[in-house]
C-alpha cells in the first residue's frame, strides 16, 4: 500500500476516534444519575438506539471474520446476514416487556430486570451476572485484539501501543459518560458501518457485474494457484448450501446468529433506552436495516475477493481474513478509507459495549446480589473505577495472550445466549417459567461454559458446545419449571407479561 494512502486511511480513522471522544465527553453532562449512567433508561430517539444496537452486535468478526469464513468455507456463512431480520423479531418479542419494566420499577441494568422479575433472587442475579460478564469480557479482549492490530499493521507502531492508544481513549470516554456516551458513540460508528456498506455494496454490482457473474467465474475454475504460491480450491461445491463445512456446523452458524441475537446483551439493554415505548418498533426497523446493509457488504466483500481470484485479477490470499480488504485494495483509495474506518467503528462500538456492561455487571449487579451495599451517589465512582481497571486489563491481555483471546472470542456469542436465554427470554416470554427453573438452567449454563476453559471437555458432537449449552440450559429451565411451583407476580408485573 502506498505510504501517502496509509497517511490518509490513518488521518480518517484519527477524525472518527476524535469525534468519538467527544461525543463521550460531551454526553459527560447527561450521566448524572445511576439510571443515566448505567442504563441510558428511556433517553433516546430510535435512530440512536437502532445504530447503537446494530453497531454493539455487529463486531470486528462481521466485517473481517464473516468473508473470511466466507472465501474459505463458502456460501453457509452467507446466512448469517439473515440475522438482521432477527432485529425486528426481537424489539417485536420481547421489546414492550423489556421497556415496560422501565415504567414499573427503576431500570438501569439487566440485573435490575432479574430482581424485578425474579423477586430479588440474589443467586439468580449473580450466577446471570457472571456468565454475561464471561461473554463480554471474552469478546471485549476479541475487540481490542482486532482493532489494536489493524491500527499497528497500517502505522507500524507495537500492538500494545496502538491498543492503550486507540483502547484507551475509548475507556476514558465511555467510563465518563457511560451507557450515554457509549450508546451515542456507538450510533456514530454505526452510521460510518453502514456508509461503507452503502458504497461497497454498489461498487460490488458495478465492478463484477453481479451474483451470476461471481458465481459463473467461481464455479468453472476448480482451484487457482498464485504467483505467491498459495493454491485456492474453488468450484461448484463451494457454493451450495453447505459449503465445504459440515452440515451441523453450517446450521449452527445459521442457527446461533439468528435466534441469538434475541439474548444479547446489545439488545436488551437498548431496549429500555428508549424514550418512548410507541419508538420501539422503530427502533427495531432501523436496526434490521442498517444490520442488513452491514451483513451484506459481509457478503459481498467476500464474494467479491472469490471473483478477483477466480478471473486471475488477484492471487489467491493467504488468509481469508485478508478477503474485505482485497476488495478494497482493488477498488482503491476511497473504498480502504472506508473499509479500514469501518472495521475500527466495528471493533470501537462493540468493545465500548461490552466494556460499560461488564463494568456494570460487576460494580453493580454482582456486588448487589453479593449483599455488598454501595450508596447510590457511590456507584458511578466505583463503576468507572472497575471500567479503568477493566479496561487495562483487558487491552494487556489482548496483546499477549493470542490463545486465550481466540478462545474467549470465540465462545462469547454462545456463552451470551446460554446466560440470557434462561433470565430474560424464558423469564419474560413464558409466565410459567420461576425461580428454581431459572436457577437450575443458569448452574448448567455455568458449568458448562466454564469447562471447556479450564479443562478438555468437549461434548461428544459434531455441533460447537456452546449450542449444546445453550440447548441444555433452556430444556433444564422448562423442565424444572414445570416440575416445581408456578411463582405468584405482582399486579404490576403481571401486567407486563401480558403486554
Amino acid at each position: 500500500m502506498p505510504h501517502s494512502t496509509v497517511i490518509i486511511i490513518a488521518i480518517f480513522c484519527a477524525l472518527m476516534i476524535a469525534v468519538s471522544f467527544a461525543i463521550g465527553l460531551w454526553a459527560k453532562k447527561k450521566a448524572t444519575t445511576a439510571q443515566a449512567y448505567f442504563g441510558g433508561t428511556a433517553m433516546f430517539g430510535p435512530l440512536a438506539v437502532g445504530l447503537s444496537s446494530m453497531a454493539g452486535i455487529a463486531s470486528a468478526f462481521a466485517l473481517v471474520g464473516v468473508p473470511g469464513i466466507i472465501y474459505t468455507s463458502g456460501n453457509a456463512m452467507t446466512f448469517w446476514m439473515l440475522s438482521g431480520a432477527a432485529f425486528a423479531m426481537s424489539y417485536i418479542v420481547l421489546g414492550k416487556k423489556v421497556r415496560a419494566m422501565a415504567e414499573i420499577a427503576p431500570i438501569s441494568s439487566l440485573g435490575d430486570i432479574c430482581d424485578v422479575r425474579f423477586n430479588n433472587n440474589h443467586v439468580i442475579k449473580a450466577l446471570m451476572s457472571v456468565i454475561i460478564c464471561l461473554g463480554c469480557v471474552g469478546y471485549l479482549a476479541a475487540q481490542i485484539s482486532a482493532g489494536s492490530s489493524l491500527i499497528a499493521q497500517l502505522i507500524d507502531i507495537p500492538p500494545i501501543v496502538a491498543g492503550f492508544l486507540i483502547f484507551g481513549l475509548l475507556t476514558v470516554y465511555t467510563a465518563l459518560s457511560g451507557e450515554v456516551g457509549g450508546l451515542l458513540s456507538q450510533a456514530f460508528q454505526g452510521f460510518i458501518m453502514v456508509l461503507a456498506g452503502l458504497v461497497l455494496i454498489i461498487a460490488f454490482f458495478v465492478v463484477t457485474g453481479g451474483f451470476g457473474s461471481v458465481l459463473e467465474a467461481v464455479s468453472a475454475v476448480p482451484e487457482v494457484t498464485g504467483a505467491n504460491g498459495v493454491t485456492k480450491t474453488l468450484g461448484a461445491g463451494l457454493l451450495d448450501a453447505w459449503g465445504t463445512m459440515p452440515g451441523g456446523i453450517s446450521l449452527t452458524w445459521m442457527l446461533i446468529p439468528i435466534l441469538g441475537c434475541v439474548g444479547q446483551p446489545q439488545c436488551l439493554t437498548r431496549m429500555y433506552a428508549v424514550k418512548d415505548p410507541r419508538d420501539l418498533p422503530k427502533a427495531g426497523l432501523v436496526t434490521a436495516v442498517t444490520h442488513t446493509i452491514v451483513g451484506f457488504l459481509a457478503v459481498v466483500a467476500a464474494y467479491a475477493a472469490l471473483w478477483l481470484v477466480a478471473t486471475g485479477t488477484i492471487d489467491p490470499l493467504v488468509a481469508g481474513d485478508q478477503a474485505i480488504y482485497a476488495f478494497a485494495d482493488y477498488l482503491g483509495i476511497w473504498a480502504q478509507v472506508l473499509v479500514y474506518a469501518a472495521v475500527l467503528a466495528a471493533a470501537l462500538s462493540s468493545a465500548s459495549m461490552f466494556l460499560t456492561s461488564s463494568s456494570t455487571l460487576i460494580s453493580k449487579d454482582l456486588t448487589a446480589a453479593l449483599g455488598i451495599k454501595i450508596a447510590p451517589e457511590k456507584q458511578i465512582r466505583v463503576s468507572r473505577a472497575f471500567m479503568f481497571i477493566l479496561g487495562a486489563v483487558a487491552i494487556v491481555v489482548s496483546i499477549y495472550s493470542s490463545e486465550m483471546v481466540a478462545l474467549l472470542g470465540t465462545f462469547g456469542w454462545g456463552t451470551l445466549v446460554s446466560g440470557t436465554f434462561p433470565v430474560f427470554v424464558m423469564g419474560l416470554l413464558w409466565e410459567r417459567c420461576n425461580e428454581k427453573g431459572v436457577l437450575c438452567g443458569l448452574l448448567v449454563s455455568l458449568v458448562f461454559n466454564i469447562l471447556p476453559l479450564a479443562t478438555s471437555f468437549t461434548f461428544p458432537s459434531a455441533l460447537p458446545g456452546y449450542f449444546i449449552t445453550s440447548a441444555l440450559a433452556i430444556a433444564v429451565t422448562v423442565i424444572v419449571s414445570l416440575l416445581t411451583p408456578k411463582q405468584t407476580l405482582s399486579p404490576k408485573l403481571d401486567a407486563v407479561m401480558k403486554l
